[in-house]
């Protein structure tokens, strides 16, 4: 991933984390981004949702009320 940049979370679908970025964005004004891993002939890995370090303890923070 881009230098100084933390992973919060991953998931089978990103759907979830989609939602999650949209709240960081709106809510809270952090940028996110989620990232398809996965290996799509086998559907193997997973979603994963990243934010810069700098803002990782805030957005932790603002997830675990959302």
């Amino acid at each position: 991933m881009i230098k100084d940049w933390v992973c919060l979370g991953s998931s089978r679908t990103g759907i979830d984390l989609e939602v999650k970025k949209g709240l960081l964005a709106e809510n809270h004004q952090i940028q996110a981004v989620v990232m398809n891993k996965k290996v799509s002939a086998y559907d193997l890995g997973v979603w994963e949702l990243y934010v810069h370090e700098k803002d990782a303890e805030q957005a932790k923070q603002a997830l675990a009320w959302d």
